[in-house]
């Protein structure tokens, strides 16, 4: 079988495996949305986090998507995408969003797939590190949603509209279940077209392309010329670039500031070719109207562009010595 045809049944059947997971939980999460607000329940669940939403102008109920974002980051786009097509949410009001709540899921990704690599790989105290740095890079960017709520959504803070809820706190289940069964309808038909368009492109051979960007762009970042192998393998995979890393550390081959620089901006290459176009955007359209999903991955583009610089500065400002 040629190469270009394995790497296309490859994808499609992570897609596939994506999709199921993504119905489920639209599906899930839409219905727990319908009913907590229908009842008003949202109100007691959500208290804990209506400051936070408060300091962005955004309306307090969203602190029910931003909770399940702990546990399922596809059921918490399915209850905002929910709302914002029933025109509760501006297009402002979800960007803003999606930037305050990185914290939330964001964290557990990190602390679940990241941790175990990085302490493997890296040591205790370097990865530790390296996860410590990765998770403030999500409160940077919360401080980056914060600050543009404030700035985008000024005198906007109100609560949402929700008449087309179960009126007296009773639960229309049959309601509900249809609500969740037609949004994951729609966001299944749109998945699929997503998912036929970046198939083409994979047997194309498009992404490879841009993976070969990934060593001139990182020389551009300035990643010093012996960590340059961490940054262009992390464009490829996350998992090899930390392993890498803690062997060239082990060998003495490069100094731990310069191999904790290179996975950040490794981070930023792999976002640019192959996160944002593969997975972020394809996740947002299949969720989101289309001019909203640019604007989410547009978002998750800058985040990415600010956060990084200030890691790497603070990598390079910590008292350790070599």
């Amino acid at each position: 079988m040629e190469p270009a045809l394995q790497a296309l049944l490859g994808v499609l059947l992570r897609y596939v495996n994506s999709l199921i997971l993504i119905l489920a939980a639209t599906f899930v999460g839409v219905f727990l949305a319908d009913v907590l607000f229908s009842t008003g329940l949202h109100g007691k669940v959500g208290r804990p986090l209506r400051p936070l939403l408060r300091s962005a102008k955004l309306p307090e109920e969203l602190s029910i998507p931003m909770i399940t974002g702990v546990i399922d980051s596809r059921a918490e786009h399915a209850m905002v995408s929910s709302l914002a097509r029933g025109g509760a949410l501006s297009h402002g009001e979800v960007v803003c969003y999606s930037l305050t709540s990185l914290p939330f899921g964001g964290t557990r990704l990190i602390v679940q797939y990241v941790l175990p690599v990085a302490i493997a790989g890296l040591g205790p105290l370097l990865g530790a590190t390296y996860v410590a740095l990765s998770i403030l890079g999500l409160f940077i960017g919360m401080a980056m949603g914060l600050i543009g709520g404030r700035i985008l959504l000024a005198g906007r803070r109100r609560s949402l509209d929700l008449k087309d809820g179960a009126q007296g706190g009773r639960v229309d289940v049959k309601r509900s279940l249809l609500k969740a069964a037609s949004m994951a309808k729609g966001v299944g038909l749109r998945y699929a077209v997503v998912v036929v368009a970046l198939s083409i492109l994979v047997y194309l051979g498009a992404f490879d392309h841009l993976r070969a960007l990934s060593t001139p762009l990182a020389r551009a970042l300035l990643v010093s010329p012996e960590a340059l192998p961490i940054a262009a393998t992390y464009a490829v995979n996350s998992t090899a670039a930390i392993l890498m890393a803690g062997e060239a550390l082990r060998e003495g081959l490069v100094a731990w500031r310069d191999a904790l620089a290179a996975l950040f901006v490794g981070r930023v290459i792999f976002a640019v070719v192959s996160e944002f176009p593969r997975h972020s955007f394809p996740f947002y359209v299949s969720m989101y109207q289309p001019r909203l999903a640019v604007k989410l991955t547009l978002a998750l583009i800058l985040y990415t562009l600010v956060s990084t610089p200030l890691l790497v500065l603070i990598v390079k400002s910590l008292p350790w010595p070599e």
